[in-house]
């Protein structure tokens, strides 16, 4: 998904911040999207920030620019957000737009209107397509922007003695979902080397992630950095939100809170292939 932000205010995107008033929000967008975001929740207003922004001008003379919403503020009759571009994407001159327009799913008329829309499309797989981006934006390396502002259809929880078969199952999963839209810690390297990692990963599985995959394991119960993630995962659980977390195991250990009439996949008895579908399945239902 993506924000389509256009304004007639020449120099508006030259400046660090804008504001739409409430009737130009979601306009030239989906009812499914409509629905979502009508009433913005703090869980609501995080996924509006962890999708890429086209900052365009109305008209087809002034290139777009690609980006990132970095706070967004609600009051009684507007909506004010800041953001930045991606520094590695330079201007997009609008005639290299209107190939793909359709694609991007870009009314006829729509550059004719100061609107904020909501569009569930690929920006930086279509852009990439099209040549007007480095493939290092779709990389399975994820998404540009800070990893607790960004939004995933699906996070891992696993012990390292696993992840060979997780990886497997990972890259199956990327060839089906959109850039970014899965949490593998070896994607987010260089963010995930940092103090306070606990509290970060916290906010990975609790807040930013649609569901949940934990492969458990008497490893995982030993490892002192699957027991952080865990007590993230059983606050999803104590909330019932059990269509969030989907269990693996790879051998019958005892779990703290994992109780024998829980359902799980046996990753003995399927391939990565298939357990790669099975994840799949469940993130189709998510959405419904």
């Amino acid at each position: 998904m993506y924000n389509l932000l256009v304004t007639a205010h020449d120099g508006a995107w030259e400046l660090p911040a804008y504001e739409y008033t409430r009737d130009r929000f979601l306009e030239h967008t989906n009812d499914k999207e409509k629905t979502l975001f009508k009433v913005l929740t703090a869980e609501h207003i995080e996924l509006l920030k962890s999708f890429p922004c086209l900052f365009a001008y109305e008209g087809k003379s002034e290139p777009v620019r690609v980006g990132y919403i970095r706070s967004i503020k609600e009051r009684s009759r507007s909506i004010m957000f800041e953001y930045e571009f991606e520094s590695d994407i330079p201007p997009i001159p609008f005639s290299e737009i209107v190939p793909i327009r359709n694609l991007l799913d870009i009314g006829e008329w729509e550059m004719n209107r100061t609107h904020w829309a909501v569009k569930d499309k690929d920006l930086f797989g279509l852009l990439h397509s099209a040549g007007l981006i480095d493939r290092k934006f779709i990389n399975p390396v994820g998404r540009t922007g800070k990893l607790e502002e960004l939004r995933f259809k699906v996070a891992f929880s696993f012990p390292g003695e696993v992840r060979e078969s997780v990886l497997s199952i990972v890259n199956r999963l990327k060839s089906s979902l959109p850039a970014g839209s899965i949490f593998y810690d070896d994607d987010f390297t260089a963010q995930l080397a940092r103090p306070n990692l606990d509290s970060l990963l916290q906010t990975v599985y609790l807040k930013n992630s649609d569901l949940i995959v934990v492969f458990l394991s008497g490893d995982y119960e030993r490892k002192i950095w699957c027991g952080i993630e865990w007590r993230a995962i059983r606050g999803i659980i104590n909330n019932k939100s059990d269509h969030a977390v989907m269990f693996v195991r790879s051998d019958d250990a005892e779990i703290p809170g994992v109780f024998a009439h829980d359902g799980y996949i046996d990753m003995n008895r399927f391939s990565p292939v298939q357990m790669a579908d099975f994840i799949l399945d469940r993130i189709r239902l998510n959405e419904q």
